[in-house]
């Protein structure tokens, strides 16, 4: 028997003279396949903890926490993350926010902005997200998660919908809302690895 193998994910293929002989009805190949399609399809996600910063000072999210969680496939990485702030210390810090991503973002693929400042340019969307602001509901919203690279870490900005007052395209210190108690950013993105 004839048999090759694909690149990817290698299940087993007949060549022509295997097709010619009714392959399809040979169940030990199709289980191996099988096999080898639920194994591939079994992908665990892995936790990382994403840093919140700032371009200026970077915030402080009080005692509340930051986490992650992504799953590399084939060099495309999709994942998401949560920032929440809470309790005493919390601070805004100064500047546009940004927050970290488990691996660099391939510069010849995206779009990759080079600043946490508030320069918007054709820069790659990479997901979506949202803000919310616990003291006052209508500055929650939906956020655009667009790209920058910084000293090597990658980062996605928090960008804006459009708003009366909106004086900053990104989440920054004090846009659309200063950061206080039981406040979150959530976000997910798909986006390739350098």
């Amino acid at each position: 028997m004839t048999v090759t193998f694909t690149t990817n994910i290698a299940l087993a293929k007949p060549d022509g003279t295997e097709i010619a002989e009714n392959w399809v009805n040979n169940i030990e190949l199709i289980e191996d396949n099988n096999l080898i399609i639920i194994d591939k399809m079994d992908v665990n996600l892995t936790t990382y903890s994403p840093t919140l910063t700032a371009h200026t000072t970077a915030p402080n999210k009080g005692t509340g926490n930051t986490d992650g969680e992504y799953c590399d496939v084939q060099g495309f990485v999709f994942g998401n993350f949560i920032v929440e702030f809470f309790d005493a210390g919390i601070t805004v810090g100064s500047g546009e926010y940004g927050v970290s991503l488990p691996f660099p973002v391939d510069a010849t693929y995206h779009s990759v902005g080079t600043a946490l400042n508030d320069a918007m340019g054709a820069f790659s969307v990479i997901g979506e997200g949202s803000i919310w602001d616990n003291s006052s509901v209508g500055n929650s919203g939906s956020v655009a998660l667009d790209v920058v690279t910084v000293g090597g870490v990658s980062y996605v900005r928090l960008c804006l919908e459009t708003f009366a007052g909106k004086t900053s395209p990104v989440f920054r210190d004090s846009m659309p809302f200063a950061v206080a108690n039981n406040d979150k950013f959530t976000g997910q993105f798909f986006y390739k690895r350098a």
